[in-house]
């Protein structure tokens, strides 16, 4: 799951430098930290799912 994440991260450095080059930074900013902290809130879901799953066993 960690390489996962660090594979996307990678790829949207390098998506944010290839626009940046381009075209206005500020213009897609926002989706692009929206696709960066989604992976950090699906990791969170799952690690909640599994406490409260191991926690009523």
């Amino acid at each position: 799951m960690a390489l996962l994440i660090a594979i996307k991260l990678a790829v949207v450095i390098i998506y944010v430098l290839k626009l940046n080059a381009s075209h206005s930074f500020q213009e897609y900013a926002p989706p692009i930290a929206m696709m960066a902290a989604l992976p950090l809130f699906i990791v969170a879901a799952l690690w909640l799912a599994g406490i409260k799953l191991s926690g009523s066993d």
